[in-house]
């Protein structure tokens, strides 16, 4: 219950802090109220909020300030602070422990849940920074990537079930949040030639992932597509991350506006069928013009196409999705 009451505090006093996400299901991080992190940086995150037996603790890799809940609320919000000691305090046998100053050096706990580089602390001429910038992603998109050298590490304490991936592969980190910005999975992308191009491990094999539920408007028009760097170059975009998912997008999101956005390649047989019964359900999809030579949202980019004129010129539904489907596979 401590344990319980010590994590919905953190998610209440969240809304505060800046660039607040849930990295993994006990691990949080932000910039630090406390010190303000960097001056010359505004996407630098260096608080931690982690868990430790039965509480919540936060600690700032900047200023070095170590607090239990009970007092990091009561230094950043005190209205918070009056609420939890109420939640908390019933039983005043438990008022001694959380009024003591906390002087442990908890960045050995902190250290042993898969924290990933940010990539914006790696140096100018890093893999990963040469990566983003060859495929053209918007720089103000970067802070939703990051970067392990031994991603097999990483993803055994991701999840003890990843524990037979090759320690030393260097990827670029790819997480994956729900609406509660609550981390439930992560993708590895590889940097050069290394394969499997994507690996995608989850915290819980039963949850669907889809990526951008933490940042889609669901009062607009949503675009679907199947990888998230596809989905970082459209407005309001999410990405179901297998050709198989696209259905479950719409179990999701049930009564939102989509427009299912398929890669561009009319002899792949699986992705003909699931555009088909995209089309037999009546869905918008798009239907790219035979001009359009590019596989993927990325390699249009990548050939300075405008791809949202592309695909609002070329949305379809019912009959006419149906003429501009079987002219799409007589191209292949």
């Amino acid at each position: 219950m401590s344990l319980y009451i010590d994590k919905k505090y953190v998610n209440l006093v969240s809304t505060s802090l800046e660039k607040f996400k849930w990295k993994k299901v006990n691990l949080a991080n932000c910039r630090c109220p406390i010190c303000g992190d960097s001056e010359t940086n505004k996407n630098k995150t260096r608080g931690y909020f982690f868990s430790n037996t039965d509480r919540y603790f936060y600690k700032c890799h900047n200023c070095g300030v170590s607090y239990n809940i009970y007092r990091f609320l009561e230094i950043v919000s005190p209205s918070l602070f009056k609420q939890y000691c109420l939640d908390k305090f019933t039983d005043k046998n438990n008022i001694d422990e959380y009024l003591r100053d906390d002087v442990i050096d908890y960045a050995d706990q902190i250290s042993s849940i898969p924290i990933y580089d940010m990539i914006e602390e790696l140096p100018p001429d890093h893999a990963a920074i040469r990566f983003l910038s060859s495929r053209k992603i918007p720089e103000n998109k970067w802070d939703r990537f990051g970067y392990t050298k031994t991603f097999g590490v990483f993803a055994k304490k991701f999840n003890s079930i990843y524990n037979n991936l090759l320690e030393k592969d260097e990827r670029i980190i790819i997480p994956i949040f729900d609406e509660n910005n609550q981390i439930i999975g992560v993708q590895g992308r590889s940097i050069g030639n290394v394969t499997p191009k994507y690996i995608t491990l989850k915290q819980n094999d039963k949850i669907k992932l889809i990526y951008g539920m933490d940042t889609v408007d669901k009062s607009k028009l949503i675009y679907v597509v199947e990888g998230p760097i596809d989905s970082l170059f459209l407005p309001n975009s999410i990405a179901v991350l297998g050709l198989g998912n696209f259905l479950d997008a719409r179990s999701k999101l049930q009564n939102q506006n989509l427009v299912f956005i398929l890669d561009n390649e009319p002899r792949s047989r699986n992705l003909s069928n699931t555009m088909k019964d995209l089309i037999k359900l009546n869905e918008q999809v798009v239907i790219f013009p035979p001009d359009i030579k590019c596989k993927d949202i990325n390699d249009m980019v990548l050939k300075d196409i405008n791809v949202l004129d592309i695909i609002q010129q070329h949305t379809y539904s019912g009959a006419s999705a149906l003429l501009a489907f079987n002219a799409w596979r007589k191209c292949s």
